[in-house]
């Protein structure tokens, strides 16, 4: 439990707390900052009450006493810190200053993230997965949020490649998907914080009706690699398991989709350069105007005459 979570507990259990409890409890939230210098004893006084009583409220919060409650305190000033620091995008900006300024602190910003996931690139994982996908009869993409977006992105380069995929924007869809029994199914899911209840129950069901499955998140710890038959990292760029900004929302996956793209075509360069002429000319006939029609655009009328 972050120490967010814990002071929402606390208010939340205030009314059934007794009245010492009580008084331990608006000490914490009054002076939380306050409360990660003190001992447990100075919480005990200044709440005019027992070790005794501090230890049971901790215990009550689902924490194994005071120096529990103290670290969690301390990670969210932490994080608050943090927090303020990035911003709401997770990309340490001078406020206020010129555009051309934050223009290159947004571009350093994602300078470091693409360095970081060059980092984490594993070589043989990466074979491994554009193996399995060449061979899959069937992709079934699982995403919610921000990473929906990836697993949109995800579509469209697999299919590109060739690739037979498929991705449902309902959480509930992609929970189905799993259901049935494909041969050479893998499911490939995208989850920052591997915690996304909707992605963990998918790839759970997946998982039991046979798919393969890989997992490309944040978190190797987390909740979603439980299930994983071969898992990708991207960095953690933002402290949060939870993301807020965009720097690590999309940047990691974009370039382990292009190397992906780039391994699997490779396999079969043939292949490769016909699918491409084949996506560039329906693409081309989608166009409501040929860019050569307008052979002269962009010039003035002295330049007409």
């Amino acid at each position: 439990m972050s120490s967010a979570d814990t002071l929402a507990r606390l208010k939340s259990l205030y009314p059934s707390l007794t009245d010492a409890e009580q008084r331990v409890a608006r000490t914490i939230l009054e002076q939380a900052h306050a409360v990660q210098d003190w001992s447990g004893r100075d919480l005990a006084r200044n709440s005019d009450t027992t070790e005794t009583i501090v230890f049971r409220l901790t215990r009550k919060l689902g924490l194994n006493g005071f120096k529990a409650l103290k670290y969690a305190l301390l990670r969210e000033q932490a994080a608050e810190t943090t927090r303020k620091q990035l911003g709401v995008f997770n990309i340490p900006i001078q406020r206020n200053a010129p555009v051309e300024v934050q223009t290159q602190e947004v571009l350093q910003a994602y300078v470091d993230s693409l360095q970081q996931t060059a980092n984490l690139v594993d070589s043989e994982r990466i074979e491994v997965l554009a193996r399995l996908l060449r061979e899959a009869s069937m992709v079934t993409l699982l995403g919610i949020g921000s990473s929906l977006a990836v697993a949109m992105l995800a579509e469209n380069v697999l299919l590109r490649c060739g690739i037979n995929c498929r991705l449902s924007v309902d959480s509930h869809m992609q929970n189905l998907q799993g259901l049935l029994r494909i041969e050479r199914h893998v499911v490939l899911a995208f989850s920052y914080s591997g915690e996304t209840r909707e992605i963990v129950e998918a790839v759970e069901t997946a998982k039991f009706h046979g798919a393969q499955v890989v997992v490309i998140t944040a978190f190797e710890d987390s909740s979603v690699t439980d299930n994983a038959d071969l898992m990708l990292m991207v960095p953690v760029v933002n402290p949060q398991r939870y993301r807020v900004g965009l720097v690590d929302a999309v940047l990691p996956y974009l370039m382990l989709l292009d190397i992906l793209a780039i391994r699997i075509t490779e396999a079969d360069t043939e292949k490769a350069a016909r699918l491409r002429d084949e996506v560039e000319n329906t693409m081309q006939r989608r166009k409501l105007r040929d860019i050569n029609v307008y052979p002269n655009w962009g010039t003035t009328d002295h330049d007409d005459e």
